[in-house]
């Protein structure tokens, strides 16, 4: 394997394997050495299907454009939710919880059990973007992905947020596809679940510096403002029935994602996202969270040990995004032309396979792309077809 292994193997000092004679102390390593060696271990495992070192990325090389970078023509387009089986099953356009907080004071609960890290690769592991497609098709049966330059979920688009801002908090990895002219980026975890002892996703278009983006994230709630459901949404849904969406995938696998037409749409104004703190909350962390998924409500509740004793706050998230957006246009730039740059040499790849790995330990900050040899990006049975019709 070539690059960051070679360079990695080297880090990895050879130790001798000492007989221990009675009397002696055994040898044990230090605190430092079992965290290098612990990281060398996760590193090796992370790269494990790398191919060809395409390219080193450095902040300082990446060619950014001149204009002013915003979201534009943000637009709902489909949701589901994941149904708890052991078949995977969605629910079709599902919906977010409703907020409605209990009584004070309020006793939260220690996290304990399994956690969903990345439920859609947990749930669909062999393709991570199936009930994405299940869902966009199921809502919109002529949906054209051609416009559409970048299909992500919001983890992978933070992530490289982090790099360009020049904070890696952890190394990661994230797997790029080009299928007909899009780019798919795919979030790479260890683990799918996390065990801790002691929602729901959605998709919307925007526009992004001038890349049409399809991104998927997942909703915490919404709030019941008696708006009452926006009419456009209601009308994405008419006409559609449970036989509809099956014949759309009548000769999918039996391994693939099945779709239950099931919940309600939720006008996209008023999803909500929530937070817990027992210390202050750093709004410089939460901000690009929310503005990617242009999440406007922030609910923070406050506890000392789990106990809630006063309201959570809410928050008008769209006032500080302007703010944000202004303070930040030297990174949303270089965001933007490392976007184009990575599409632009995945392109360039037969089959268009690539992964793109960043390591925390690394100064200055260095991002690498290499080919990725193994399985290719998954499409449901017909999905080619329908979304991406009369491509030559």
């Amino acid at each position: 394997m070539e690059g960051s292994v070679d360079i990695l193997t080297k880090e990895l000092h050879p130790r001798a394997i000492l007989p221990v004679t009675p009397g002696s102390s055994p040898v044990t390593r230090t605190s430092s050495e079992k965290k290098s060696r612990k990281r060398f271990f996760e590193h090796r495992h992370m790269i494990k299907n790398a191919g060809e070192l395409l390219k080193q990325f450095e902040l300082s090389e990446i060619q950014k454009p001149t204009c002013l970078i915003d979201i534009k023509d943000f637009d709902f387009v489909a949701s589901y939710n994941w149904s708890n089986s052991d078949v995977p099953r969605i629910f079709v356009p599902g919906c977010p919880a409703k907020w409605n907080p209990p009584s004070l004071p309020y006793q939260v609960r220690k996290d304990n059990g399994q956690v969903f890290i990345d439920q859609n690769s947990h749930r669909s592991p062999s393709a991570s973007f199936d009930p994405f497609f299940k869902a966009l098709l199921t809502m919109h049966p002529n949906f054209d992905m051609k416009p559409i330059g970048l299909a992500t979920d919001r983890n992978s688009l933070r992530k490289l947020l982090h790099f360009v801002s020049g904070k890696v908090p952890q190394s990661w990895r994230i797997d790029v596809d080009i299928v007909e002219g899009t780019m798919f980026l795919t979030r790479w975890e260890k683990s799918q679940v996390q065990i801790i002892t002691g929602a729901r996703d959605s998709g919307y278009g925007h526009d992004l510096g001038g890349i049409e983006s399809l991104v998927r994230f997942e909703v915490d709630g919404y709030v019941d403002d008696g708006s009452g459901i926006d009419d456009e949404l209601s009308q994405a849904l008419s006409g559609l029935h449970v036989k509809n969406s099956a014949s759309i995938f009548a000769s999918s696998p039996a391994s693939e994602v099945k779709v239950i037409q099931r919940g309600r749409l939720v006008d996209s104004k008023t999803i909500l996202e929530l937070k817990s703190r027992s210390a202050n909350l750093k709004m410089q962390e939460i901000i690009p969270q929310l503005w990617i998924a242009q999440t406007h409500h922030l609910f923070v509740g406050r506890h000392k040990e789990g106990l809630v004793e006063v309201e959570p706050e809410r928050l008008n998230m769209g006032e500080h995004f302007p703010t944000w957006e202004s303070r930040n246009q030297e990174h949303l730039r270089t965001l933007v032309g490392l976007i184009t740059e990575i599409k632009a040499i995945a392109t360039g790849v037969k089959g268009g396979k690539c992964m793109l790995v960043c390591k925390m330990e690394e100064k200055p900050r260095v991002l690498r792309m290499y080919k990725r040899n193994g399985k290719n990006f998954f499409l449901p049975v017909g999905a080619r077809e329908k979304c991406w019709k009369n491509v030559n």
